[in-house]
């Protein structure tokens, strides 16, 4: 007969009750293990599948769970087997995937691989104990609603998520990657922004702010902001005016020995000795002296705009500034381009022109410091620390 709720409640410890298949074995009065009991089609094998627990499984969930069971049995398919299709799926979990892939880029620059492993995992931080096959073109969809007043981050997280989930397709992790459905978010306008003399002639005499000298040292070498915050003490040979950046930290991957100025020389023996003996490794390192690069670059371009009375530039303005101010100085492109690291043009002639132009580099960035404090001097400021 079929079951109910009250006999179910006035089972007691030691009694089976049945009902098509699902079985109720009561280890206390009213509490009972459930599971289904039937024979396979094709095979005549008889196998048992566990439920879960009354009454925290009700009777009316215990028959819907049952019923399809009793239908793999039909169908000659063994339950045991799709639940453990199941339990393996559920293990392929988005934050342990994550971790795999990135492990495989060691064909990829290391700044890309971090810049990636950053970016990914902010982004699937609330997602990563989800199956993989559980994310679906929603959660995608949500993920770069977030950045919708970030065009550039939000086109460069749907390209990092589209790479991973392409990924975890060749692996047969998923059926499809639910960014292809995705429109590409518009290209970001390239920023044209340069200092203006007064923004340049503030940020110069600008004293007392961490970022602001960074900002100064990139100003009169055209670095990037990033490169500066890593800028580690056993890379600089002051003596020899050099300030070799590891391909580790260069964008373009391989190594950039810079040119420095007296004028960055002076700025870095500063910052060298206010740091003493005991600092770390960094230049411009946070932390237990030092031991970590500067990662406040967000909150340090607002302190700067507040101390210099500037607003709307970016730290990597600095960079594109110097190499404007190079080109009005009449620096040749070659020069300009070994003095920021750039890469040469691939063509033909690149074979055979193998001059690295390392003394007009020297030139070249004492020519932008005299400018630089040509500025200084012509715009009066009292701003800083």
């Amino acid at each position: 007969m079929p079951l109910t709720d009250i006999a179910l409640r006035k089972a007691t410890s030691g009694q089976v009750l049945r009902e098509n298949g699902l079985e109720f074995s009561f280890y206390e009065d009213g509490k009972a293990g459930v599971r289904f009991v039937g024979r396979v089609r094709g095979t005549n094998s008889r196998i048992g599948v566990s439920l879960g627990r009354y009454p925290a499984l009700s009777l009316q969930a215990a028959r819907k769970l049952g019923e399809a069971k009793r239908r793999l049995c039909e169908e000659g398919t063994d339950p045991r087997h799709t639940r453990q299709e199941k339990a393996v799926a559920d293990q392929q979990l988005v934050g342990a995937l994550l971790a795999e892939y990135l492990a495989t880029l060691s064909d990829n620059r290391r700044s890309t691989v971090d810049d990636k492993r950053s970016t990914l995992e902010t982004a699937l931080r609330a997602m990563a104990k989800r199956p993989i096959k559980k994310v679906t073109k929603v959660d995608v969809a949500r993920l770069l609603d977030a950045y919708a007043q970030k065009p550039a981050a939000r086109r460069k997280l749907l390209s990092y998520l589209s790479h991973f989930f392409g990924w975890c397709m060749d692996r047969d992790l998923v059926e499809a990657n639910p960014c292809r459905q995705i429109r590409a978010p518009k290209a970001a306008l390239p920023r044209d922004r340069a200092l203006s003399e007064a923004e340049i002639g503030a940020l110069m005499n600008l004293k007392g702010s961490a970022w602001g000298t960074m900002l100064q040292v990139a100003l009169l070498t055209g670095q990037r902001g990033g490169e500066v915050c890593k800028m580690r003490v056993d890379e600089l040979d002051l003596k020899a005016k050099t300030w070799t950046i590891p391909s580790g930290t260069m964008k373009q991957g391989r190594s950039h020995a810079v040119p420095l100025s007296e004028v960055a020389v002076a700025i870095l023996q500063r910052q060298l000795s206010a740091n003493g003996d005991a600092w770390g490794p960094y230049v411009f390192g946070v932390g237990s002296k030092g031991a970590k690069p500067y990662n406040g670059r967000s909150n340090g371009i607002g302190e700067v705009h507040r101390l210099t009375g500037t607003a709307d530039w970016s730290g990597h303005d600095c960079r594109r500034t110097a190499v404007t101010l190079m080109q009005k100085l009449g620096i040749v492109q070659e020069v300009r381009m070994r003095v920021t690291g750039h890469a040469p043009p691939r063509d033909g002639a690149a074979s055979y022109e193998h001059h690295g132009f390392e003394r007009e580099a020297y030139a070249a960035v004492e020519k932008l410091a005299a400018e630089l404090e040509r500025v200084r001097q012509a715009v009066p400021f009292s701003g800083g620390g």
